[in-house]
């Protein structure tokens, strides 16, 4: 495939790659930091903290690299709508970076040396959903999958409803145990900062959509379209 591309051409394509890249070490980041808080293993959260500076330093690069390409080349406007996604979704990505080193760091900060004072099932439950969420829009941004971007916003609001579920149910536990309110409270940071993550996945799926469309924020029209 290379073999027929122009420099020009495999330029774009590195850029996309590198996205994707930053997105399976995301992943990861997040995939450890939820372990990390669930077996209240501070060798996994030091990992996950030590590991950001790594994400945050490939975002910058692309977006240099990025931002160079279009000084040079001066894209025609479908490549410049691809350029610009990338470096967006980037960013994104280095967000949910910084989201992961949250929560590694919620662990820390409470120093648990005995059990969580209720089962965390629907946490890690919440945590695979937004994974898979996460997972689904950057696969809809390699592909340029449409209905698989414009599905993310149903997807998003499933995680919004968890969300408010479970603080439904922290704050209430919270009112009856005050000696669980450091516990509770670091919980419920937690599935906040995974229903932010789920909102960054949206902001993924929208930037598919501008690539192939040219339309910024379609979720907001709320109005599927057309086959």
């Amino acid at each position: 495939m290379f073999g027929r591309m122009n420099a020009y051409d495999r330029a774009i394509v590195n850029i996309r790659d590198r996205v994707l890249a930053i997105s399976e070490q995301v992943d990861r980041q997040l995939h450890l930091a939820m372990r990390s808080f669930i077996e209240k293993d501070e060798t996994l959260a030091l990992t996950v903290i030590n590991a950001d500076d790594a994400i945050d330093q490939a975002d910058s690069q692309l977006e240099l690299d990025a931002l160079e390409l279009i000084s040079i080349q001066q894209p025609v406007v479908q490549d410049l709508r691809r350029l610009a996604a990338a470096m967006r979704i980037s960013r994104e990505l280095e967000r949910i970076g910084d989201y992961a080193c949250d929560i590694a760091e919620i662990m820390l900060r409470l120093k648990m040396k005995t059990e969580w004072f209720k089962s965390l099932t629907d946490v890690p439950r919440m945590a695979e959903r937004v994974q898979i969420m996460l997972k689904k829009s950057l696969s809809a941004y390699r592909d340029l999958n449409l209905t698989a971007a414009w599905e993310l916003d149903t997807d998003d609001q499933e995680i919004d409803r968890l969300y408010l579920e479970l603080y439904d149910e922290l704050t209430r536990y919270v009112q009856n145990n005050p000696d669980a309110v450091e516990q509770a409270f670091g919980i419920l940071l937690v599935v906040r900062y995974l229903e932010r993550i789920a909102d960054h996945g949206v902001n993924i799926a929208e930037m598919v959509i501008f690539i192939e469309t040219g339309e910024r924020h379609p979720f907001k029209r709320k109005v599927e379209p057309s086959s």
